[in-house]
């Protein structure tokens, strides 16, 4: 009887060799029957001191993203949003101040216009863990036009870039990629003092924006893999890389990289591909 010895290094790798798989990549659309919940948070002060109302709104928005996760399927273990936009449009919102028995009420109505939330150039990236990702130092950029009468009359716009913490859960439905339980940070600003009547000022406006409710989708794409063979990832399809075709020899249902000529199994064909592939990646 033939005896067929396995060499020290290969055998090593079929314990040790790890399948790379590609990136996958999504183009995200806000999902239909998403709302997003806008509160408003306005102190202001005045010679009567200072007071402070919030007013809230709930209403469909739209919105766009891309992302880039380390896998086709779950769990993920990395995710990517190159870009994130979400456009709030408009809203308007009544409020009361310095309410007297005998004199009433100081009202402030604020309309807002063009509200936008995105991500800055650059986006975030960073791990998945339990199916969450988060990005402590997120840029982002809100920007606005709003028109203040009663109290103050004031028209103006203004642009926001902040760094905060974000996060969201990633999931996925059918061959789609999901982001929701969306978090964001309160974004606050200050109306520039020139604008104010005198007597009138500071005024800080926080907006409080509950994505709670809302959710993003696009379909899975798998990236080209940029080195075909190299299962462990370290650039070179070598021996350790053939380790793991051996591991996998047979059926291999998807996703399977060793697979390299895509007929379902890991057979002397894919060897043959693999051969062909050997040495630093491009």
């Amino acid at each position: 009887m033939r005896t067929f010895v396995v060499p020290a290094a290969i055998g090593g790798c079929l314990l040790a060799a790890a399948p790379a798989l590609a990136d996958a990549t999504a183009d995200l659309l806000v999902d239909p029957g998403s709302v997003a919940t806008v509160e408003l948070v306005v102190e202001i002060t005045t010679a009567f001191g200072t007071d402070t109302d919030a007013q809230s709104v709930t209403q469909a928005f739209t919105g766009s993203g891309s992302a880039v996760v380390d896998s086709d399927v779950p769990p993920f273990l990395s995710l990517a949003i190159p870009a994130l936009d979400f456009d709030l449009g408009s809203a308007s919102f009544s409020f009361q101040f310095f309410c007297l028995p005998i004199i009433g009420c100081q009202n402030l109505d604020v309309s807002v216009d063009n509200f936008m939330i995105g991500l800055d150039v650059g986006g975030v990236s960073g791990p998945v863990k339990g199916g969450v990702a988060n990005y402590p130092n997120a840029p982002f950029v809100s920007s606005f036009d709003y028109t203040v009468s009663g109290l103050a009359d004031i028209v103006g716009s203004n642009v926001v870039p902040e760094v905060y913490p974000f996060s969201t859960q990633v999931t996925t439905s059918g061959s789609n990629l999901v982001l929701q339980d969306i978090v964001l940070q309160p974004i606050v600003f200050e109306i520039p003092p020139e604008d104010l009547p005198i007597g009138v000022g500071p005024v800080t406006i926080t907006a409080n924006v509950d994505l709670s409710a809302a959710s993003l989708s696009g379909p899975l794409v798998n990236e080209p893999d940029d080195c075909a063979g190299d299962f462990n990832g370290d650039g070179i399809v070598n021996g350790a890389d053939f380790g793991s075709i051996l591991a996998a020899w047979g059926a291999c249902p998807s996703p399977c990289p060793q697979d390299l000529n895509g007929d379902g199994s890991v057979t002397g064909a894919d060897v043959g591909a693999f051969l062909a592939l050997w040495g630093v990646c491009p």
